[in-house]
């Protein structure tokens, strides 16, 4: 007897074949994506000593990164997409993405400051909570996004407790 999708199609092995190479590709496109975040957060660590408002800048670029991560999957599911703003975008996913948009909104204020003032420097202690917050929510959305792309992970790890 053969299996129904989640798609409602009847799966064969070249349509099962397919389906998991393609979330495969989605997975790799995913995981390049947080890895150009940490890069990006990693040079922000680098530069942040000699040029805060670089390093600022970079750190904020990485969380966007992350964030069009989760925002990219929950689109695919979607009718209606999310809105543009990343964490406009966010704060409708709910749950922790809500918790997200809500613990960046003053690191998008100081961004904002930042950009209206070219001789300005960035909070020395809001530019090390934006690193320290945007590394844990890289790591989170890279074990989000491996369970989520690999259904067979999340039953492995099911079952290891």
């Amino acid at each position: 007897m053969a299996a129904i999708t989640t798609q409602g199609r009847v799966a064969t092995p070249s349509t099962s074949a397919r389906e998991a190479r393609e979330r495969l590709a989605l997975l790799d496109r995913a995981l390049d994506e947080l890895d150009r975040a940490q890069s990006l957060l990693d040079r922000a660590e680098v530069v942040a000593d000699t040029d805060p408002r670089a390093a600022f800048e970079l750190a904020h670029r990485a969380a966007l990164r992350a964030a069009g991560v989760v925002i990219d999957r929950a689109n695919r599911a979607r009718r209606r997409r999310l809105p543009l703003n990343a964490w406009q975008a966010l704060s409708r996913l709910g749950a922790t993405h809500r918790d997200w948009a809500r613990e960046v909104e003053p690191m998008v204020a100081e961004r904002r400051r930042l950009d209206g003032n070219e001789g300005a420097v960035p909070d020395l202690d809001l530019l090390a909570r934006h690193c320290r917050s945007t590394r844990e929510r890289i790591a989170a959305v890279r074990a989000e996004t491996v369970m989520a792309h690999l259904p067979e992970a999340g039953a492995v790890a099911a079952g290891a407790r």
